[in-house]
C-alpha cells in the first residue's frame, strides 16, 4: 500500500507537470497559428489575380493551419483545463496558489469604482484640510482697537487682554480771601491711570489699574472675578464698594472736574469680596459685599498704603439699583434709574475731615475733628440715589446719611450723624445723548471734515450738614463750619469719546467756622482740565 500510494503520488505530480507544460505549449502554438492565419488570409484576399498554382499552394497552407489548430485544441484538451488557455493570464511560477499574475484588462464597472474611490479620498482630504483651517482660525489671535482700548484676543473670545487708560492734566485756581483755607494755585497731573483688564477661559476676569498722578504711585483697582452666571458674579480684591452712585461712575465720565460733597461721607475703594448680578431682564442690579472697612473718602484702612485692616471687624455693604421702565414704550421714562445702598460695620480709626472739592490734591478743608478723636464703635451709611437720562439731558442725584460712634481722648463718647446731598444736571448742546458712561460725539473732532465734537453744559448744587452735637467737644466751632453749600457750573467740550476739555467754576458758602461766630471764608475757584482716554 505504501508503494502504491507513493507511485500514485508520483504519477499525480508528473501529470500536473505535464499538464502545465502542455498549457504553456498550447498558448504559444495557438498564438503563432492565429497570427499566421490572419496573415495568410490577408495575403489570399489581396492575391486573387495570381496564378492557379499559387492558389493551390495557398490551399495547402490553409490545410496546414487547420491541422495546427486541431493539434493545439487537442493539446489543450490533454491539459485537462476544460477552458481556453489563451484567455488566461500568463503565469510565471509553478504553483497556481503562489502565482504572481499580470492583471488582465479592467472592466468599465471596475474603472468607475476606482474613480469613485479616488473622489471619496479627495473629498476626505479636503474635509481634513478644512477642519485644520477651522482649528487654526479658532486658535488664531485677533488684534484690534476700539474706543475702549487696544485688545488682543482669541478668535473664540475665550481669552482676551485689553489695554486702556486715561490721563488728566489740569489746574485749580482760587480767588479772593484764602488766608484761612491756605490753598495753593497749582497745575497738576490729577490722574494718570493705565488699565489692564482681561478674560481667561471665558469666565474668569481681572483688572489692574495703578495711578501715577499727584506724584504718587498707588494701586487703585486690582481684582479678579468669576462671571459664569449674569445673575450671580463674584469679585475679589481692591475696588469701589457699592455705596455712592457718583463714586461708582468712572472719573473719566463724571460731569464735573471733581466729585461732590457727598464723597466726604462714603468710601473711595476697599479690599473685600462681592457678589453681584442683574435680575429681571437687567431691570434690577444688586451688590452684596464684605470689606475691611476704610475711612470715609479714602481707599485704604486708616490711610495705610497696604490696605490691611486695623481690626477684626468688617464692613458689610448692600446695594439695589433698578431700571423699572427699561422695557416700557414710554421713551421719556426708559432712562429713569433709582436705588439705595447701605453699609454697617465697626471701626476704630481716626475719622476724616470734610473738604471742598471733596477730592483732589488741594482743597478747602472747612471742617476738622479735634485731635485725639477716634471711631469707637458702630458706623452705618444709607444712600438713596437716582439717575435719569432722556436724549441730551442727564440728571444725577443722591443723598448720604453717615452715622458713627466717636470717642475723644478724654473718654467722651457720642454718636454723630452727618448728612450730604447733591443734584447735578447736564445738557448736550450739540444734540448727542447724555450717558452715565460719558458723551460720545456723533462726529469726533476733525476740522478738515467740519467736525468739532460735542459740547455739554453742566450745573450742580450740593450741601453738607455736620451734626450740631459735634460742637464743641469733637470739633471747634471757631475753625470748623457747621454747613457747606456749593454751586458749580461747567462746560465740557468732547472731542471724542473720553477725550475732552473741561472748565468749571465753583462757589462755596459756609455757616460758621471762623472766630467770633463768623463764617468760614467763601470759596471761589476755577478748575480746568484736559483729558485723554484710550
Amino acid at each position: 500500500m505504501q508503494f502504491a500510494n507513493g507511485s500514485k503520488a508520483f504519477a499525480t505530480d508528473w501529470w500536473k507537470l505535464l499538464a502545465m507544460v502542455c498549457r504553456v505549449f498550447a498558448r504559444v502554438i495557438s498564438s503563432l497559428v492565429l497570427v499566421d492565419f490572419e496573415r495568410q488570409c490577408k495575403l489570399s484576399k489581396a492575391s486573387t489575380d495570381r496564378t492557379v498554382g499559387r492558389f493551390h499552394a495557398g490551399k495547402e497552407d490553409m490545410r496546414t493551419v487547420r491541422w495546427l489548430v486541431i493539434t493545439g485544441l487537442f493539446v489543450m484538451a490533454v491539459g485537462g483545463t476544460g477552458k481556453l488557455v489563451a484567455a488566461e493570464p500568463v503565469c510565471l511560477r509553478e504553483s497556481k496558489k503562489e502565482l504572481q499574475c499580470m492583471p488582465g484588462p479592467k472592466t468599465l464597472e471596475e474603472r468607475l469604482e476606482e474613480l469613485e474611490q479616488k473622489q471619496r479620498v479627495a473629498d476626505r482630504l479636503r474635509e481634513l484640510d478644512q477642519q485644520r483651517d477651522d482649528r487654526l482660525a479658532k486658535e488664531a489671535l485677533v488684534v484690534g482697537a476700539d474706543q475702549n482700548g487696544v485688545f488682543l484676543r482669541s478668535a473664540n473670545r475665550a481669552f482676551e487682554l485689553r489695554f486702556a487708560g486715561y490721563a488728566q492734566v489740569g489746574g485749580r485756581f482760587f480767588f479772593g480771601d484764602t488766608a484761612q483755607s491756605s490753598v495753593t494755585n497749582t497745575f497738576e497731573v490729577r490722574r494718570f491711570r493705565p488699565i489692564l483688564r482681561g478674560t481667561l477661559y471665558r469666565y474668569i476676569s481681572f483688572k489692574l489699574m495703578p495711578d501715577f498722578g499727584q506724584g504718587q504711585v498707588r494701586l487703585m483697582d486690582g481684582y479678579i472675578g468669576f462671571d459664569y452666571w449674569p445673575a450671580l458674579r463674584l469679585r475679589a480684591g481692591k475696588f469701589k464698594p457699592p455705596v455712592s452712585l457718583e463714586r461708582l461712575q468712572s472719573s473719566a465720565d463724571i460731569m464735573f472736574i471733581e466729585r461732590g460733597l457727598t464723597e466726604n461721607l462714603v468710601p473711595n475703594r476697599d479690599i473685600g469680596v462681592q457678589l453681584y448680578g442683574d435680575l429681571v431682564e437687567n431691570r434690577l442690579a444688586y451688590q452684596v459685599g464684605v470689606f475691611n472697612g476704610v475711612r470715609d473718602d479714602t481707599s485704604s484702612t486708616g490711610g495705610s498704603i497696604t490696605g490691611f485692616d486695623s481690626n477684626n471687624d468688617k464692613d458689610y455693604m448692600v446695594r439695589l439699583f433698578a431700571q423699572p421702565f427699561l422695557s416700557t414704550d414710554v421713551k421719556w421714562l426708559q432712562g429713569l434709574q433709582a436705588g439705595v445702598s447701605g453699609t454697617w460695620g465697626r471701626d476704630n480709626f481716626t475719622p476724616s475731615n470734610f473738604r471742598t472739592p471733596a477730592t483732589g490734591s488741594d482743597s478747602i478743608t472747612f471742617f476738622r475733628y479735634r485731635g485725639g478723636v477716634r471711631a469707637s464703635g458702630v458706623r452705618y451709611r444709607l444712600s438713596p440715589q437716582a439717575y435719569y437720562v432722556w436724549g441730551p439731558l442727564g440728571v444725577l442725584g443722591e443723598y448720604v446719611l453717615n452715622v458713627q460712634d466717636l470717642r475723644t481722648s478724654g473718654g467722651t463718647e457720642k454718636r454723630l450723624t452727618n448728612r450730604a446731598w447733591q443734584v447735578a444736571a447736564s445738557y448736550v448742546l450739540t444734540g448727542e445723548n447724555a450717558s452715565f458712561t460719558g458723551v460720545t460725539p456723533r462726529r469726533p473732532f476733525d476740522p478738515a471734515q467740519g467736525a468739532w465734537g460735542a459740547v455739554e453744559f453742566a450745573a450742580r448744587y450740593q450741601e453738607l450738614l455736620v451734626d450740631r452735637e459735634a460742637f464743641p467737644v469733637f470739633a471747634d466751632s471757631a475753625a470748623s463750619a457747621k454747613k457747606a453749600r456749593v454751586w458749580t457750573v461747567g462746560i465740557n467740550w468732547h472731542l471724542a469719546h473720553r477725550v475732552k476739555v473741561m472748565l468749571n467754576f465753583e462757589h462755596g458758602i459756609f455757616d460758621g467756622g471762623a472766630p467770633n461766630n463768623k463764617n468760614f471764608e467763601q470759596e471761589n475757584a476755577l478748575f480746568a482740565r484736559l483729558q485723554v482716554g484710550w
